[in-house]
């Protein structure tokens, strides 16, 4: 039957939106883990100490996690187009600015001109898997396009290693920044919402209108995008329990993510005396394994339940196994061989990816109002950074303060705990939030 071929995500035509988004991801990580793969050959020509690195490492965070609500705002309000648009020219430029850095100062300004441009990326994204996907493959287009984090960890860390070596560290920041400028021009030139693109088809079109449950356009006018309408946007949505559990869920699973993205790399050459290439590919393979696991169990995800249980926050079961699971990596305090250090951090690292992608789904499914979905994957994220942040620095005084990691990877096996007990018990509840009538179109208004 015609309406076969559009029915599958990879058959049709929007699994391109869903390779736009995997690269934007890709190219965003890429420029973010660049830092943390050149860091031995930075702290060897700058002198710079454990602890100093870990600020240096933070830094993008800190803009990054300022700027989520107010992008996310923007993505409801604005076409995704432009936002897409400027948001990576920002820190396209910023990443290449950072290898024409010359001190700390300068290096922590070029990480915070990075964090503005790049928190718009997830928000932006889950609008536009909102805008374009059915209820049903959200799990699995999430999964899709946030693989674009752990493949571009898991091969820009050998690449850029290699890049390191054979050009030093600045040339290693201009050549994957000028990455941003080639997918800026591939976006303006092919994406458009499903309700204006020319090269979807009629029933593939059809098909996402009708089970998208999204707005047709975001929200215009001058009282939309007033900083009236961003407070009572965002407060609207901080009304509610589960807007809360999942932000603070996330923070616990990124907390492990963020010791990993910065840190893993140094671990392996300092205590595991491995030279800089060789610690690159060890830092590569557990992110394969984990995009593997992610796409796998994002796909099982949608299979297993029901819209009815996806709008109920059934998910939330699913997150608690896997960032249960992820507390393995403790166990990489008492591993001796490469072979087993390489498996415990492959383990931990395929059940937080996974997780992440869960925690994006179940945040799609318990948003009832299309029109707050940027605003609020900003709330989550904000909540997730925040405590997110801390994990470089805090584990660089660790490092410094003991001479070695223990420490820190007990603090990363006992916070997936946590996140387990969160999931479980505060993200029960659909988020309805409040966007008030007069900000809105008619169109907008009558759905």
């Amino acid at each position: 039957m015609p309406q076969e071929k559009p029915a599958s995500l990879l058959s049709g035509k929007r699994r391109f939106i869903a390779l736009f988004l995997f690269f934007n991801i890709a190219i965003n990580y890429m420029d973010r883990v660049n830092l943390s793969v050149a860091a031995p050959a930075l702290a060897k020509q700058f002198h710079w100490d454990p602890a100093q690195m870990g600020w240096l490492f933070s830094a993008y965070l800190w803009t990054y996690s300022l700027f989520l609500i107010p992008w996310g705002w923007l993505a409801d309000r604005f076409d995704a187009r432009r936002i897409g648009a400027i948001s990576i020219v920002i820190w396209s430029a910023a990443a290449i600015f950072t290898g024409a850095a010359a001190n700390i100062a300068t290096m922590i300004a070029a990480r915070l001109g990075l964090g503005v441009g790049e928190a718009a990326s997830i928000p932006l994204s889950n609008k536009v898997v909102r805008q374009w996907f059915p209820s049903k493959e959200r799990g699995f287009a999430t999964a899709l396009y946030h693989s674009g984090v752990f493949i571009a960890v898991a091969f820009s860390s050998p690449l850029v290693a290699w890049l390191v070596v054979r050009t030093g560290w600045r040339g290693s920041f201009f050549i994957t920044g000028s990455l941003g400028f080639v997918w800026l021009l591939l976006w303006l030139l092919w994406f458009q919402r499903p309700e204006e693109c020319q090269w979807l088809s009629a029933d593939e079109r059809k098909l996402i209108l009708d089970n998208r449950d999204s707005s047709p356009a975001p929200l215009q006018g001058n009282r939309a995008t007033s900083p009236i309408g961003f407070f009572r946007a965002a407060g609207g949505l901080l009304r509610y329990q589960s807007m809360w559990g999942l932000a603070l869920t996330l923070g616990c699973v990124n907390y492990m993510n963020y010791v990993f993205l910065t840190w893993l790399p140094s671990y392996l050459v300092q205590n595991r005396g491995m030279n800089l290439l060789k610690a690159g590919i060890y830092s590569g393979i557990p992110y394969l394994v984990g995009v593997t696991m992610e796409i796998c169990f994002g796909r099982l995800s949608d299979f297993i339940l029901t819209p009815d249980r996806l709008k109920q926050g059934a998910r939330r079961y699913q997150v608690a196994l896997f960032t249960f699971l992820s507390s393995i990596i403790f166990l990489i305090n008492f591993t001796h061989s490469a072979a087993s250090t390489l498996a415990v951090i492959s383990l931990a690292l395929a059940c937080n990816t996974t997780v992440i992608a869960i925690i994006y789904a179940l945040t799609n499914d318990l948003v009832e109002n299309p029109q707050l979905t940027g605003t609020a994957f900003g709330i989550l994220l904000m909540g997730g950074n925040l405590i997110g942040m801390t994990a470089p620095i805090v584990t660089g005084y660790l490092v410094k303060s003991s001479g070695g990691f223990f420490s820190a990877f007990t603090v990363s096996g006992v916070l997936p705990l946590l996140a387990a007990v969160l999931a479980l018990a505060f993200t029960r509840r659909p988020i309805n939030g409040f966007v008030p009538t007069e900000i809105r179109e008619p169109s907008v208004a009558m759905q």
